[in-house]
């Protein structure tokens, strides 16, 4: 009896040979299908990385452009108060003078008419 327990120990060996080679393999399998898989994620990791190098670049130019356009705005509003400053001068000289010229003919009317 002690035979036959030694085949059929051998018997279940041998199956539970066959059933991990068969395990290992779709373990082999799995193994190269992730591996096709992390190749194609690092290519596309590649590919996000170069667009986001060439927006971060676009992002920079376009910053520069507007840091040159608030510094020539700053320039032009220093023109436009200028301009402002130029034109409150003129209005009060010309506001000045035009009631003193309203004051010089009432008072050379004001003559004429005097008896």
């Amino acid at each position: 009896m002690n035979a036959r327990a030694v085949q059929e120990r051998a018997m279940v060996d041998e199956n539970r040979i066959v059933k991990l080679e068969s395990d290992v393999q779709h373990l082999q399998a799995d193994v190269t299908e992730i591996k096709g898989e992390i190749k194609s994620l690092r290519n596309a990791l590649d590919l996000l990385r170069t667009e986001f190098l060439s927006f971060k670049t676009e992002v920079a130019k376009e910053f520069g452009s507007v840091r040159a356009s608030i510094e020539s705005l700053g320039t032009d509003i220093e023109s436009l108060r200028t301009a402002i400053e130029r034109a409150k001068l003129w209005m009060v000289v010309t506001g000045a003078g035009m009631i003193l010229s309203v004051w010089g003919a009432a008072l050379a009317l004001a003559r004429f008419l005097k008896p």
